[in-house]
């Protein structure tokens, strides 16, 4: 299929436009018209300077703008793939992430890197209404959309009976947390723009100071009493947040 699409790339010398300009646009063309589908590699550089008679230098100013633009992903030695479509969120409604995907055709999944109860750290303690020091459940998650990863949570829960199994079976915390009787009806949440550690790159597949989305956001049962205190860093090139303004 690869060589089927690459067939339809034209890059003229004669032309005014930048060459790198030429095959950046041609590229963008088939991903955003869904000829060139989501995770379908690209060919490398080298090939396609070759296939194209152009320099290497050119060919990766072109895929450097495509990956700017979130439009394509580089994965040390395995190659350049088409990114997945970005998730659109609205600020309107209190969900939980595996609702939100399965709500938009997507299939969500997550890997549990930590489920363990330890003292809350005194901003969570504040962030709870805690003593500094009370236990608290600590969920670290890897969360993925059609197997790809979009997010690292690192959530603090009020319930401390929580277990590893239980989760994995449920899948969602919200869903867990409705099961034992516990009505979310609130949450207050808070974006900043941050950038990717070696251990968040790593983890999310970017590289290291790339840009991310960071989501705080504490959340409140319908007592008002706090239930969950998250911290989220969502892909940038991954994640479109949209409100509704009236007036």
């Amino acid at each position: 299929m690869t060589e089927r699409i690459t067939k339809r790339l034209r890059i003229s010398k004669q032309v005014g436009t930048p060459l790198y300009r030429q095959l950046q646009q041609q590229l963008e063309d088939l991903i955003v018209s869904g000829t060139w589908r989501p995770r379908e590699p690209l060919p490398s550089e080298t090939e396609l300077a070759a296939r194209l008679d152009i320099s290497v230098m050119t060919v990766r100013q072109a895929m450097g703008l495509l990956v700017n633009r979130g439009l394509i992903y580089r994965e040390k030695g395995r190659g350049t793939f088409v990114a997945p479509r970005p998730l659109e969120r609205s600020l309107q409604r209190l969900g939980s992430f595996t609702e939100d995907m399965r709500a938009r055709g997507r299939e969500p999944s997550a890997q549990t890197l930590l489920c363990e109860v330890v003292p809350a750290p005194a901003q969570i303690a504040a962030d709870l209404g805690f003593c500094p020091g009370t236990p608290v459940l600590h969920l670290r998650r890897l969360r993925l959309v059609d197997g790809f990863p979009v997010a690292l949570h690192d959530a603090y829960v009020t319930r401390t009976d929580i277990t590893h199994a239980e989760l994995n079976s449920v899948g969602s915390l919200y869903a867990l947390l409705e099961q034992r009787g516990i009505e979310l009806d609130e949450a207050r949440e808070v974006l900043e723009a941050v950038v990717a550690d070696t251990t968040t790159a790593e983890l999310l597949r970017i590289r290291r100071g790339a840009p991310l989305l960071q989501v705080t956001r504490i959340t409140w049962d319908r007592h008002h009493v706090p239930v969950e205190s998250i911290t989220a860093l969502c892909r940038a090139d991954m994640y479109h947040y949209s409100v509704t303004l009236r007036r």
